[in-house]
């Protein structure tokens, strides 16, 4: 297994969630598309994605709560391929498990093992790779989230 942070052929956004009193929901989506992702990997001489090999989506910031995640399936990998969804230094498979990339176009996924999940210090956001050579599929993966470490000194007194 190859834990990478890199984010080649796919873009993880910042640490960071855009946050006001009136605006502290966000809804934070990773599209996967694989073929882009090998491409990318393979121009720049990075070993491909293989079977237990993890990949960081994005980081959450300390006090984001995220409320639950899905994986939809874009275009399906035309072989038997699946991954998992959670967290680094704990359930690696939290919002997704086993999910199918060769399923149907459309079809959406989440488990949870426990459904929310508060981020008490700057943690990242895990994709599992239970295949090898996931090099077709595209998935877009979602996590709602509320941003619970917003500065409090703006809310507005009774």
């Amino acid at each position: 297994m190859t834990a990478y942070t890199d984010s080649l052929g796919f873009n993880k956004g910042s640490a960071a969630f855009p946050s006001t009193y009136t605006n502290r929901f966000t809804v934070v989506e990773i599209d996967l598309d694989f073929a882009k992702i090998a491409a990318a990997r393979s121009a720049a001489g990075v070993a491909a994605l293989a079977s237990t090999d993890t990949l960081v989506l994005c980081t959450l910031p300390k006090g984001a709560f995220v409320l639950n995640g899905s994986a939809v399936l874009v275009k399906a990998e035309g072989a038997a391929a699946n991954i998992d969804v959670g967290v680094s230094g704990g359930t690696t498979d939290f919002w997704i498990d086993g999910f199918d990339l060769n399923g149907t176009v459309g079809a959406v996924g989440g488990y949870a093992d426990t459904a929310a999940y508060l981020a008490t210090a700057a943690t990242n956001v895990l994709l599992t790779v239970n295949s090898n050579n996931i090099d077709t599929a595209r998935v877009k993966i979602q996590l709602a989230v509320i941003d619970m470490g917003a500065d409090q000194g703006s809310i507005p007194s009774a």
